[in-house]
């Protein structure tokens, strides 16, 4: 970097690369941190009592197989906690974001599937919304997301680490705080209405089956070039 007359110059321009080849880690284990709390929410469903929603799907007959009811509860709880209230977002973030890649394993579903199961699973999904996050407030976490709790250690002295072994864990979610639970039932109840009336609101306005950021058809792309080429410096 040079100065001259006050006004820094740069030498040139970093070269952006789009055909450039990267070797993802093979594991998914490895994309983030073992400390970012995609881990925690994804482990904390894990240890839910999820039998409703596995006893309301249907699996071995004919045709592809469904999603996992816990995969899609977890992006559910998720999106939610980072203030995300549209099943066509969650679908692009399943696309785009690391951390929506991670739980889904790389085969995001549909607006549509996401949708489904809001709607199917609205009876139970509040209250395990509800769990996780005061789980979350009893190992210290008092902000997942854009979502705020009270934060009550299990104990002053002991280690997010340390809390987060299975037995920590399950010791956490049974240390109910009615304070806690109050306040994130209220939170999960704003957020089913929210992505409920979001997701109507969006399917009016694009149609059940589009996502409405879609390039149109018949569009193209290569005529987007034509007089936009801007001539180098």
């Amino acid at each position: 970097m040079l100065l001259a007359d006050d006004v820094l110059v740069a030498k040139g321009y970093r070269l952006v690369q789009r055909d450039q080849q990267f070797l993802m880690p093979e594991s998914m284990r490895d994309w983030l941190p073992p400390s970012d709390p995609v881990w925690l929410v994804i482990e904390a469903v894990r240890l839910l009592d999820t039998r409703a929603f596995h006893a309301r799907r249907r699996t071995g007959g004919a045709g592809a197989a469904g999603y996992d009811p816990d995969m899609l509860l977890t992006l559910l709880i998720w999106a939610w906690a980072q203030g995300i209230r549209s099943s066509r977002v969650i679908e692009r973030l399943c696309q785009r974001d690391v951390g929506f890649r991670i739980i889904c394993g790389g085969d995001g579903p549909d607006h549509v599937t996401i949708s489904r199961f809001r709607a199917e699973a609205a009876d139970v999904v509040g209250e395990l919304f509800t769990q996780v996050l005061v789980l979350c407030a009893r190992l210290g976490i008092g902000q997942l997301g854009v979502v705020a709790l009270d934060s009550v250690k299990i104990a002053s002295n002991a280690s997010l680490a340390a809390n987060r072994t299975e037995d920590g864990l399950r010791k956490a979610a049974a240390e109910q705080v009615e304070i806690d639970a109050a306040k994130a039932r209220e939170l999960a109840a704003a957020a089913a209405a929210e992505h409920a009336a979001t997701d109507d609101a969006e399917d009016a306005l694009y149609g059940p089956d589009r996502c409405g950021d879609e390039v149109p058809r018949g569009v193209d792309r290569s005529a987007l070039a034509i007089g936009t080429h801007r001539p180098s410096a």
